[in-house]
């Protein structure tokens, strides 16, 4: 009893401290993307006919492939509200599928409330949550713990004001309750207990210093939330953890050069009889030089490092860019020129095919016109990868070739950032 009366107390403070914030200004703050595009694809597996149709899907259609999901492109919305008393606002909507043939669109990312308290030491936000602190942050990889189509719940961060005082940085860390992740697949007919839901909490933590940023999530995993492996034993998939570290003292050495990495491992703790792991992880090594008058034609150049574990196979990979910038008059970076080559080399028991020199080959040149919000680009893009022969008439098909994929697209992009 004396528990809950200092945590009502705690609560009732908390409230007289947001209340008798200083007042601003309230601001509602619209901002999103329109991508689309005329994308037109050509797919020839070794010893097929070339396909009619990709996936259920025809090879020439309305899409965009720069991040704008799987069907005519996206429309985004994002809204931000702040009541300049510290209580406000954030929601994200995306339209992907214009024709609305799922029935499922448009699509309420997040939508969810939120209050600073304490000065703004402490956050707590309500309802179908996203925009998290502590997200892995892209590319490659967008991905929020927080974040699901099961339902909503409630995050609190902490935000402790002395760290910045002193020269500390930064510290956001804090924790998530909220409904499972996946479908409780396995047939279960019995109701989900307290524990189950407690079970399923994020525990995130971020830190932001002046020569790097780090930031973790961790999921738990309940047995509500199963899987179903490859022998058709249903259990647990395990704990998730995800990851963001960026540096920020290079680029006050070789201005224009950042480093980051960010990944995710799903699988953790997972049933030992039947274990589920999948490990993804990324890490970026960018040059984008500054202007420097008219003495050097601005560029940049990335490479990208990966690994990753599912089961019983690894794949190590690799994706080097260059693009050249090119300012005409008084625009700047008008025309970018340049490509994308990608390597992927898989092994261990799960390798696609025994004996294969690589699992995927990918080189994609683009040409780029840039605007100050928006973008227009011609994309080609050529892909060779392997497949894994499944029967003995697949084997007699190929004549024996090497189980082969080729995929070629061509694709004019349409953006506009507001």
């Amino acid at each position: 009893m004396k528990k809950q009366l200092i945590i009502c107390a705690a609560l009732a403070l908390a409230c007289c401290a947001a209340a008798f914030a200083q007042e601003k200004e309230p601001k509602l703050k619209f901002s999103g993307e329109a991508k689309t595009g005329i994308y037109w694809v050509q797919i020839q597996q070794q010893g097929k006919e070339p396909e009619t149709m990709d996936g259920d899907k025809p090879l020439l259609r309305l899409h965009n492939k720069d991040d704008a999901g799987g069907d005519e492109g996206r429309y985004r919305l994002n809204m931000d509200y702040d009541n300049g008393n510290g209580f406000g606002m954030r929601a994200r909507i995306d339209w992907e599928n214009w024709s609305n043939t799922n029935g499922e669109q448009p699509l309420w990312r997040y939508a969810f409330g939120y209050g600073n308290f304490f000065e703004d030491r402490m956050t707590v936000s309500v309802g179908k949550l996203g925009g998290s602190p502590w997200g892995t942050g892209g590319p490659e990889k967008w991905k929020e713990l927080e974040q699901n189509n099961r339902g909503g719940g409630m995050r609190v961060e902490w935000k402790p004001s002395f760290m910045p005082d002193r020269g500390w940085g930064k510290l956001n860390a804090g924790f998530v309750l909220n409904y499972i992740d996946g479908d409780d697949d396995d047939g279960s007919s019995r109701t989900g207990t307290l524990l189950d839901l407690l079970q399923e909490t994020v525990i995130g933590v971020s830190y932001t210093h002046e020569f790097f940023m780090a930031r973790f999530a961790y999921r738990l995993d309940s047995e509500l939330d199963r899987r179903m492996r490859g022998s058709g034993i249903y259990g647990r998939e395990g704990d998730t953890f995800i990851y963001r570290i960026e540096e920020y003292a290079l680029r006050t050495v070789l201005p224009g050069m950042q480093m980051w990495a960010l990944g995710d491992y799903i699988g953790v703790f997972s049933d030992s009889a039947e274990q589920f792991l999948k490990l993804e992880n990324w890490i970026f090594a960018q040059y984008d030089p500054p202007e420097l008058g008219n003495l050097i034609t601005p560029f940049t150049a990335q490479v990208r490092l990966g690994y990753d574990y599912i089961d019983s196979r690894s794949e190590l990979h690799v994706k080097p860019s260059f693009y050249w910038h090119f300012n005409i008059g008084e625009y700047s970076k008008l025309i970018s020129v340049g490509a994308m080559f990608s390597y992927r080399q898989d092994f261990g028991e799960g390798k696609i095919y025994v004996g294969s020199p690589y699992q995927q080959m990918e080189i994609e040149p683009k040409v780029q016109l840039n605007f100050t919000s928006s973008y227009i680009a011609l994309v080609y893009n050529w892909k060779q990868e392997y497949f894994r022969p499944s029967t003995a008439e697949d084997f007699a098909r190929l004549g024996g070739k090497e189980p082969t994929k080729q995929t070629q697209y061509i694709n004019l992009r349409f953006c506009i950032y507001y």
